[in-house]
């Protein structure tokens, strides 16, 4: 048999690698990309659990089943790169267009001068094929035979990729590759300047050398040889280290430059045999010992019976295995320099030694040995006998955290030379997210890069903030922040729906709003029957103001009459479920829009029917609720108007002093009150700019119900402005300190139906904390953290509110201990200072945990 020393030669074939024709003896190989984790600076904990899940992957190879590691680091961003600034290109704003080309510039150039670096790590499972096809089949026979062949081996492939994932219980992401993939790696291993350029598309008809193999190897008198250009040098580990320990492997894959690979091929051994052999070794140390009783034959003999006691057990699975590290340049100078900080890193791993090929045949017989996919090499002269317990802490398996890089909508830097991308979008579907962090760690300056970033995908921003935190942002935009204190000037009118059907959400908003106007009673039930008081008013009040429209504008009247009507019908037709509301502006948007869908439906409805919808009790309020839409500002009632019915309107089953106190109380809040126009009269603010930036700094700090009475005020009429945008409008909304705005009577069913509606209609909802045990204790926190999905965690000065959060969100440890080491940005020196900051997505598949850094971008005029 010829001995499989040379280079190999395959076919890529149905997301395999066939190293011979798919008969008795040829090897079948696939690769598996695999994002671990990063885990460096970890817990002891974690490291041994990462330990643990490893022994358990190389459990599973059993023969005649081998499995080989790769692991390198690159460079290459250009595909990410080019897709930001495709996307860059298509936004109109220029403070956001700047933005955007600094970033992919920076990085760019970076790059260019290889001082990004990313790392990658495959795993690839050889099986062996022992089927013989025979040689009295037909061709069709044949192809039947290979076709069968082929799906056994998909079948135990995908049934390793379901491994891999249990193993890692979803902390790992594992892609499967295809032919394109197999053919690029293979492609990039072979010809290393040509990683990161455009690769041509595979050709399932050639081989992969014809493919993938693009110059010569010429070995060199020195040692090593040429290919690509480079000068290549191959390095083996000849001995283990004394001791191992999880992450010693860091040594390794921590260097600082980008030009070598870590190859390991793992080949399972039986361990019967192996037992035989030290049974050997036990019988003839026994015989020494009993002739010469020295200790170091004893020493050696226990040793022998242990390893016996774990291989018999099954408590140790043993490998023999090969451990390369190549190393090129394009200069044998800078070679030997690398080769320096590999051998020191190696010297660095507890005794471990090397061994460098010196000879050009062997160092060629090595290189072979380590194609991506090829376990079957004849060459076994730098093979070590390992066993699972210490091979798990040498294995390479590292990768580098990148975030939602394919689909980014803004970058950022990572802890390790890396990029991270983050995108408030997953599958068109926003993203919620929560910000946490002391004073001083960067909340401000990070969400005002995040949003600047992202601003040219939104349609609409709204802010709402506590001490200036975004002005500039805002004034970046070209917005301009409104100051909301009693001598603002504006008025917000709460009774307003802003062009949306009156809601129960909303009727809960104002009776909210209005309970916390009159201040807060102790007894629940007090509270209760004002807030059904309450609530039996604001009904009659906008039944009151539609009767007056209605006679007003008749013809306004009867066209919402008829899209009332249909709307149940255009209901029934939507997804199930979907609300009447988002029927209604569906069939709304549809109608402006002409859609011939839509104008049949209302076209079809009767006259007759149109006037019994308005007249039955049970669909006559769906006719109010909906004229609310179509009023205008100047139409719906306000805060006065609301006063005057409970002062001379009071329905007789209600007691007449609580009402009189009622109206009373309520009378503080209207214009000529200590709270100014700002609750009472039609609203005289816009909200249809694409920045509205509420500043509520200016309330006083001892105005407690005032600030309360603010935020919901706002959230509440800023969300039926949303509601009232056209769907396919990606819409955003930034709340500063959201537990302490909204933690009030009612606060928590308003925020968690908040919450799912702003996603439902295209808004990503983002809320700033920065006292988490205050934000724990609040009524709002199950609802806020219920709908996230993105967390972005900076520096925390309390250990216990770090526990508390890990606990509520499901937080790796690691990332707890990364986050207490973060630096502040006022500790590092001027022109240096970031911002770490823990993305964390745990609903992600697998979840993402890493470290991402705001590098403040210098100030540079469009």
């Amino acid at each position: 048999m010829k001995p499989h020393d040379q280079a190999p030669e395959g076919v890529f074939c149905e997301g395999l690698i066939l190293y011979g024709a798919p008969e008795r003896g040829a090897t079948a190989a696939k690769g598996f990309l695999v994002e671990p984790m990063d885990v460096r600076g970890g817990s002891f904990a974690r490291l041994n659990a990462l330990q643990d899940q490893l022994r358990s992957l190389l459990a599973s190879i059993v023969p005649p089943r081998r499995l080989q590691v790769q692991w390198w680091p690159e460079g290459n961003y250009a595909g990410e790169l080019a897709a930001y600034h495709a996307a860059t290109a298509e936004v109109t704003d220029p403070a956001v267009r700047q933005a955007r080309n600094e970033r992919t510039a920076r990085y760019a150039e970076r790059m260019r001068q290889h001082g990004l670096r990313r790392e990658r790590l495959a795993l690839f499972l050889t099986i062996e094929i022992t089927r013989y096809g025979g040689n009295w089949r037909t061709a069709r026979g044949l192809r039947e035979h290979y076709a069968g062949i082929l799906r056994e081996l998909q079948t135990q492939y995908e049934e390793f990729a379901d491994l891999l994932r249990t193993i890692f219980h979803g902390e790992a992401v594992v892609d499967p590759m295809g032919d394109e993939e197999h053919c690029g790696c293979l492609r990039d291993f072979l010809n290393p300047s040509l990683a990161g350029r455009k690769r041509p598309a595979c050709e399932p008809g050639l081989t992969v050398q014809e493919q993938c193999w693009l110059s010569d190897g010429i070995g060199q008198p020195d040692g090593g040889f040429v290919l690509d250009g480079q000068f290549h040098a191959m390095l083996t580990l000849a001995r283990w280290p004394q001791r191992t320990r999880p992450g010693i492997v860091t040594h390794l894959t921590g260097l600082p430059f980008l030009d070598y690979r870590l190859t390991v091929n793992l080949t399972p051994v039986s361990a019967r045999g192996e037992v035989k052999r030290e049974e050997r070794a036990i019988e003839r140390l026994s015989g020494e010992y009993s002739q010469q009783r020295r200790h170091s034959l004893l020493v050696a003999l226990r040793k022998k019976e242990r390893k016996v006691e774990n291989l018999s057990g099954g408590f140790a699975h043993p490998f023999l295995v090969t451990y390369v590290v190549r190393v090129w340049a394009a200069t044998r100078d800078e070679l030997r320099q690398k080769l320096s900080s590999v051998q020191a890193a190696i010297t660095a791993m507890d005794g471990a030694q090397y061994y460098e090929s010196g000879l050009p045949a062997s160092a060629k017989k090595l290189f072979f040995a380590t194609w991506p996919g090829w376990t079957q090499s004849s060459y076994c002269h730098r093979e070590l006998y390992a066993e699972d317990a210490y091979l798990a802490d040498l294995l390479p398996f590292s990768a580098t955290f990148v975030g939602d890089l394919k689909t980014a909508e803004a970058l950022y830097d990572g802890s390790h030379l890396n990029l991270v991308g983050v995108s408030p979008h997953a599958q068109r579907t926003p993203q919620h997210a929560l910000v946490f962090g002391m004073s001083g760690a960067g909340k401000s300056e990070f969400i005002d890069d995040l949003f600047l970033q992202t601003a040219g995908f939104f349609g609409h921003t709204l802010i709402v903030d506590i001490g200036g935190s975004h002005r500039a942002l805002t004034e970046r935009l070209g917005g301009k922040a409104l100051v909301v204190h009693p001598d603002g000037g504006f008025t917000l009118n709460y009774l307003d729906t802003q062009g949306v059907p009156l809601t129960q959400l909303h009727l809960a908003t104002v009776v909210a709003l209005l309970a916390r106007m009159v201040g807060v009673p102790d007894n629940p039930e007090i509270l209760a029957l004002r807030q059904a008081q309450l609530s039996c008013y604001v009904h009659q009040l906008y039944h009151d103001t539609f009767v007056a429209w209605e006679r007003r504008q008749p013809e306004r009247a009867r066209e919402v009459r008829r899209i009332a009507c249909a709307t149940p019908r255009w209901w029934s037709r939507m997804p199930e479920g979907t609300t009447a509301v988002e029927a209604f502006l569906d069939l709304r948007e549809r109608q402006a829009a002409h859609d011939p869908s839509a104008l049949e439906l209302l076209a079809g409805v009767a006259e007759e029917e149109i006037t019994r919808f308005g007249q039955e009790a049970a669909t006559a309020r769906l006719v109010a609720q909906t004229a609310c839409a179509y009023y205008s500002a100047e139409d719906f009632p306000t805060h006065g108007s609301l006063v005057d019915l409970l002062a001379f309107a009071r329905l007789p089953e209600h007691d007449r002093g609580e009402i009189e106190r009622l109206a009373t109380l309520l009378r503080g809040w209207c214009a000529d009150g200590q709270y100014g126009r700002l609750f009472d009269g039609t609203t005289t603010v816009s909200l249809n700019a694409p920045v509205v930036h509420f500043e509520l700094g200016m309330i006083p700090e001892q105005a407690v119900q005032l600030k309360a009475a603010v935020g919901l005020l706002i959230s509440g009429i800023s969300r039926q402005h949303i509601i009232s945008l056209p769907s396919l409008v990606r819409k955003r909304a930034l709340f500063e300190e959201v537990g302490q705005f909204l933690d009030i009577p009612g606060g928590e069913a308003i925020v968690s139906e908040s919450y799912a509606q702003l996603r439902k209609h295209n808004c990503w909802a983002v809320s700033v904390v920065q006292q988490y045990a205050r934000f724990r204790t609040s009524r709002v926190k199950s609802a806020v953290i219920g709908n996230a999905k993105q967390y972005f965690l900076l520096r925390q000065a309390d250990r216990q509110d770090m526990k508390d959060l890990a606990e509520d969100v499901g937080l790796p440890e690691t990332a707890v201990e990364a986050i207490q080491r973060y630096p502040l940005p006022e500790q590092q020196p001027k022109g240096a200072r970031f911002s770490s900051v823990c993305y964390f997505s745990p609903t992600a598949q697998p979840p993402r945990c890493g470290t991402l850094r705001h590098v403040q971008a210098p100030e540079v005029k469009p």
